[in-house]
């Protein structure tokens, strides 16, 4: 191939080549090309000539040119960085690869990706550019490290409806997504086990079967992610064994929390036994089953039940043991040693007033409840009588409810996390590709790296050659 004809470089030659070529004077530039095809460089060698045409297509693509010889695929980090994004089989690292692309358009940095010269592994999200244009690579190459504010970012869908089903939000619709939520509400549905893994599919069976006896595996109880799907298909009627799991415990908690507000004092009573039993119960640790905190609430709720039969001592006994692990233990204490101090006669009931009416303790409106709740009781003389009883309880109180027994001492206790398990979830895919194939404008600054590292290279051997002919 003819390098320059009467002085003159080659016209498709790339621009990097004829600029070079252009700034030698015509005799330099005979002698520099004599003295290049006598040490027989690439360039004027036959894979020197197929070089020069793989550099001066105005849109290279892989496949268009016949398969190119193991040697042509030989040569500096940019040619086989150039070669590489070509789509043909030239051996490159990840760091030639960045080091010749300090700031490559996105989608020339997409195409890398999808030739597998880039991945995770790599950080490719770490070349300069928008935000956004580093949280999309992320999301093509490691889409498990895309946040919540991330995924809105790039308005990525998919990884939005993730994050807002993990964190609890009430999502609805067809998807994987809102039908697992609906599951969290307890409503279950054909369409969901479908859009699951087979793995996932397992697992959602073994959930939906332990809803019927209210047993599980370890590995299910043990995820605090899935109470809240637990609890939600599991209504026990009968006293739970609360030391079964630390769900258990907390489960029966809540049935005895549930069981007072309803009137059902005879069943919660039988509930309470049982977390005291749990709150006894050790793991096969040697580790007790409850924390100190749901220790501390399992003493108080019995307390509280135990006055109903004048049990004093024992709250007492059950309050001073938890009375340093929660500051309203100690109040309810000193409630608790007050009724003990006052005759029989002289102490008023013993039930917190908003328990008495079906009310978490404090509720504001508890006036329209106790409208509602004269109609539903309408006919029942002696639970009427109770709830009028504590009617004037609220009404006549003074302290804004500090005199009554709290139960429970935080009411965070009854709730179940928020935030969901993602054992259900189906794995993550990685982001679809979202640009089009790098264009000649896109592949020019890798195409002039090449051209300017092979012309560098042959300058170095003509100054060589320079100081050879000297000597």
């Amino acid at each position: 191939m003819e390098t320059a004809v009467d002085g003159v470089p080659d016209p498709t030659l790339p621009n990097a080549v004829r600029t070079l070529l252009s700034t030698l004077a015509p005799q330099k530039l005979i002698t520099t090309v004599n003295r290049l095809l006598q040490a027989g460089m690439p360039w004027m060698s036959e894979h020197g000539g197929e070089r020069a045409q793989l550099l001066s297509l105005d849109m290279p693509r892989a496949g268009t040119i016949r398969t190119l010889p193991p040697a042509l695929l030989d040569g500096g980090p940019a040619w086989r960085t150039y070669l590489a994004a070509l789509g043909h089989p030239s051996q490159v690292s990840a760091d030639e690869i960045i080091a010749c692309l300090p700031d490559p358009p996105i989608s020339v940095v997409d195409d890398l990706i999808d030739l597998a010269l880039l991945d995770r592994t790599d950080e490719p999200w770490k070349f300069p550019g928008q935000e956004k244009e580093r949280v999309y690579i992320r999301a093509r190459v490691a889409p498990e490290t895309i946040s919540a504010e991330g995924a809105e970012l790039i308005r990525w869908s998919d990884m939005q409806r993730r994050h807002a089903f993990l964190v609890g939000d009430e999502l609805t619709g067809e998807d994987v997504y809102g039908l697992l939520a609906s599951l969290w509400r307890g409503e279950q549905n054909l369409r969901l086990r479908p859009l699951l893994p087979a793995g996932k599919q397992a697992v959602l069976d073994e959930i939906l079967l332990g809803a019927q006896t209210g047993r599980w595996p370890e590995h299910l109880t043990s995820d605090y992610g899935l109470w809240s799907l637990l609890s939600a298909l599991w209504t026990p009627s009968a006293a739970v064994d609360a030391k079964l799991t630390e769900f258990h415990a907390w489960r029966a908690f809540y049935n005895c929390y549930r069981w007072i507000l309803m009137g059902w004092l005879d069943k919660a009573k039988t509930q309470a036994e049982k977390l005291l039993e749990a709150a006894a119960a050790k793991d096969d640790r040697g580790e007790y089953l409850v924390d100190q905190t749901t220790y501390a609430e399992i003493n108080n709720i019995c307390a509280y039940l135990a006055q109903d039969t004048n049990e004093l001592e024992f709250a007492i006994r059950l309050l001073e043991e938890v009375k340093d692990i929660e500051p309203s233990a100690a109040r309810n204490l000193k409630i608790v040693r007050e009724r003990s101090e006052t005759t029989v006669n002289e102490r008023q009931d013993w039930q917190n007033p908003y328990l008495a009416i079906g009310l978490p303790h404090g509720y504001e409106d508890w006036k329209d409840h106790y409208r509602s709740l004269l109609k539903d009781l309408r006919g029942d003389v002696k639970r009427l009588a109770a709830v009028n009883k504590a009617v004037k309880r609220l009404m006549d109180d003074k302290t804004s409810g500090t005199g009554f027994f709290l139960v429970p001492l935080d009411d965070e206790t009854l709730s179940a996390p928020s935030e969901r398990s993602p054992v259900l979830l189906p794995p993550i895919e990685p982001l679809p590709r979202r640009t089009s194939p790098a264009t000649r404008e896109e592949l020019a600054a890798l195409r002039d790296a090449a051209a300017h590292e092979i012309l560098n290279h042959f300058r170095e051997v003509t100054i060589e050659e320079d100081a050879d002919h000297g000597r």
